[in-house]
């Protein structure tokens, strides 16, 4: 039987909520990744990932969040954002749909790195205190980001944004929509600056705490056209890089959903999406 929520049929979900209550939300993101990835690549990392945990963990899962949070990245064709309090919203909103039918223990899988975390943390504080039910986000990323950059092989700067580590996943899992005949590298210079403040591997975070945020405005990230869109070493990237990241993502996740369906739950009140 399926585990995504929308393949199957409500006395299915209904079945299923007699021996469990975990579901799991997969965010991901439609933006530029370079020449040579998928605008999708956010979401189909978080898609994959919940198949393969939902199987390990018993659980069920949400249909996917295709959009997120990319305004950055509208100065390349194709990237669709949604308003930060948009995102708040929808997957507020999920949420406590997911409550009122029974789910007491919810994962927002994050496909999307560091960039969805602040409209998903936000949703996340509302539906916990207005419900009372358990929702916590994995960052797929960060999860196993010591892993990651254990498995890539690319020199600092080599693991950011439609990098070794995304193109890894994206020819292990997808790779038929992955072209790397286009493939580039555009790993940043590392001045004084990026050392003392900002982590320089962003997406796995090797600084224990980054002590600022410096986004980059649409202009700015759209005018480093020379970079394709790349922000690291895509051409460091293999299928089988990708299976070891896919797996230490997978694993990890699985760890922490299993624990997590322990997290004792007092349902206080629901709150329909009116």
């Amino acid at each position: 039987m399926s585990r995504w929520i929308q393949e199957l049929t409500w006395p299915d979900v209904e079945e299923y909520l007699k021996r469990g209550d975990t579901a799991l939300v997969p965010v991901g993101a439609t933006e530029q990744h370079g020449p040579h990835c998928p605008l999708g690549t956010d979401a189909a990392e978080a898609i994959a990932t919940a198949e393969e945990v939902a199987g390990r963990a018993d659980a069920l899962i949400a249909a996917p969040l295709w959009f997120g949070w990319s305004p950055h990245h509208l100065g390349f064709p194709g990237t669709i954002s949604l308003a930060a309090e948009t995102l708040t919203r929808v997957v507020e909103d999920v949420c406590n749909s997911l409550v009122i039918h029974g789910f007491r223990h919810i994962v927002i899988l994050n496909g999307h790195r560091v960039a969805n975390l602040p409209p998903l943390e936000i949703a996340v504080v509302r539906v916990r205190n207005t419900t009372g039910a358990a929702v916590a986000i994995v960052d797929l990323a960060l999860i196993a980001g010591k892993e990651i950059r254990d498995v890539c092989e690319s020199p600092p700067g080599g693991v950011g944004h439609g990098c070794e580590s995304e193109t890894s996943f994206m020819l292990h899992k997808y790779g038929e929509q992955v072209k790397m005949e286009r493939a580039v590298d555009a790993v940043p210079e590392v001045g004084e600056f990026e050392h003392r403040f900002v982590s320089v591997d962003h997406a796995v975070n090797r600084v224990e705490n980054p002590k600022l945020s410096f986004p980059p405005t649409i202009e700015e990230y759209g005018r480093n056209r020379e970079a394709m869109g790349v922000g690291g070493a895509a051409t460091f990237a293999s299928a089988e890089k990708g299976a070891k990241i896919f797996e230490a993502i997978a694993a990890n996740t699985t760890r922490f959903v299993k624990t997590f369906q322990n997290a004792p739950v007092t349902i206080k009140a629901t709150a329909p999406p009116l």
